[in-house]
This record gives structure tokens, C-alpha cells and sequence, in this order.
């Protein structure tokens, strides 16, 4: 029994080694990371370096990407489903594990019952979770603003980054920002510190602003994601602190789906905007 357990270890370590290395070898940024394309002169250097790690054009390519996901904070639950979405965040689709669905069609949030539509979480999940996993591939979105590039210490490791601000009227929260790190040897996503005002203004959020790490990459047909993102408080002063909460990103495929997929649920009941 000693042995067998000697030798699945060792399986184990050995593939965690070579699907490490697998990784590695895919997201290290090659010499030419730091040109930008000259029809789009009006990319930061510090975000096209990002989007090259991720090959942000293979992901585009693809009609849809699918995965399995789950969130919790301080022990609880607070989403456990599949999201669905286009490559281009033009539509969203969650079926959670209990058989309720949310839906953006491009326009409006539905859900599948008026429980749903009136929790007050339902336009977070569906905007928040899919903008993350997007992330990497969302950096030059109409409306979005950077700030200078800015070296942050987090430990030992200085972090190239950069702030992100939306203009006015950009998505529900316009007034949110990020703080985007950047692994400063192969260029991919590291974090990035954040605010949610959603539901309680900025100056409330920026109280307690928090970060969301971006571990373990998956490399699916040559595009890596983060296969788990842990969410700690954070500072400008000290980076990223203790763990408050886990996301986990399971069975990542691309997929096909046509518009209907995404339509109004039967009996689906329209989300309200907030504050409406």
C-alpha cells in the first residue's frame, strides 16, 4: 500500500512538474510583447503586454467560452453554477446548480423567477464574476482609463501596474476602479485590487477596497486562465493581506451558442437596474 501511494505521489508531482512547465512555457511573453500594433497606437504598452500573455486574439476567435463556477466568502456559498458567455462579454448566462437561470441578452438582465430578479445580488453576479474571468481580454474596452504604470512591492516581488476608471456611465458602477497587476516576468494578469460600490456608494467601498489573486493557470487550446482566484483585503502600502474569500473556475471550454440561448427564460422576470 506504502508503495502505492509512494508512486501516485510521485505521478502527481511529476504531472503537476510538466503541466506547470506547460503553462509556463505558454504565458511567458515573448521579445516582441512590448510593440504595440500600429492600428491601435492608442493601447498602453502595460495592457498589450497583458493581452499578448493571454492570447487574447486565439480567445477571441472562439464564439463562446463555458465553465464551472463557484464563489465563497467567509464560508459561504455565494454563487455554485455554470457561466456561459460570448467571448466578447456581449451576452451572460449562469444556470445555477438549483435550476434558476440568469441572462443578459445584450440589453437586459432576466431571471428565471421573481425571487431572483429582486435579490439585489443577481446583476452583480452576472456582471461581476463573467468581467473577471474576461479580464485580461476587457483592458481596452470602450470608456476604460488608465493612470501611469507604477511599480507596487508586494513581499520581495515589485509588480508593474497600472489603475483602471471607467468613464461616466460605463456599466452599472462607472465610479469602480481597479489597481491591475502584472506578473512582472511573463506578463500575464496577476490581480488586481478593487472596489465595489455597488449597493453602498464609493466612499463606503473605498473603506475596505479588496484584491482578487489570480492563481493556477490552465492553458485550454493554447489560452491560459486562472483556475482559482482567492480574494484578500488589500493596500497600497502593504499589497494584498489575509484570504477572505475563493473562487474556483472549473471545466473551461469554448463553445458554440446562439443568440436564443441567451433570450428571456420562460416566465423570466426582468432585473431591475439599481437604485431602480
Amino acid at each position: 500500500m506504502k508503495k502505492v501511494l509512494f508512486l501516485l505521489a510521485a505521478i502527481s508531482i511529476l504531472t503537476s512538474c510538466k503541466e506547470e512547465k506547460e503553462v509556463k512555457e505558454m504565458v511567458e511573453a515573448p521579445a516582441a510583447t512590448t510593440e504595440m500594433p500600429e492600428a491601435q497606437s492608442e493601447i498602453t504598452t502595460f495592457t498589450n503586454s497583458i493581452e499578448i500573455a493571454h492570447k487574447k486574439e486565439a480567445f477571441l476567435s472562439n464564439d463562446a467560452v463555458a465553465y464551472d463556477f463557484t464563489v465563497a466568502f467567509g464560508g459561504n456559498t455565494l454563487l455554485d453554477g455554470k457561466i456561459t458567455q460570448k467571448t466578447d462579454g456581449s451576452m451572460v448566462r449562469i444556470d445555477n446548480k438549483d435550476g434558476s437561470v440568469i441572462v443578459f441578452d445584450g440589453d437586459k438582465v432576466y431571471a428565471s423567477n421573481e425571487e431572483l430578479a429582486a435579490n439585489p445580488m443577481t446583476r452583480f453576479h452576472i456582471f461581476t464574476w463573467s468581467y473577471f474571468f474576461a479580464m485580461p481580454y476587457k483592458l481596452n474596452d470602450p470608456g476604460t482609463q488608465w493612470s501611469s504604470e507604477e511599480m507596487l512591492t508586494y513581499g520581495d516581488t515589485q509588480y508593474p501596474t497600472s489603475r483602471l476608471s471607467f468613464e461616466n456611465g460605463v456599466g452599472d458602477t462607472s465610479e469602480d476602479w481597479y489597481v491591475v497587476y502584472k506578473d512582472p516576468k511573463t506578463n500575464v494578469l496577476d490581480g488586481v485590487a478593487y472596489i465595489v460600490s455597488y449597493g453602498k456608494g464609493v466612499e463606503a467601498a473605498e473603506e475596505e477596497p479588496h484584491f482578487a489573486k489570480y492563481e493556477e493557470l490552465t492553458v485550454v487550446d493554447g489560452v491560459p486562465f486562472a483556475s482559482k482566484w482567492s480574494f484578500r483585503n488589500w493596500s497600497k502600502e502593504e499589497g494584498y493581506t489575509n484570504e477572505i474569500g475563493v473562487a474556483s473556475i472549473t471545466n473551461v471550454e469554448f463553445v458554440e451558442t446562439p443568440a436564443a440561448f441567451y433570450a428571456q427564460p420562460e416566465n423570466g422576470v426582468v432585473v431591475p437596474m439599481p437604485g431602480e
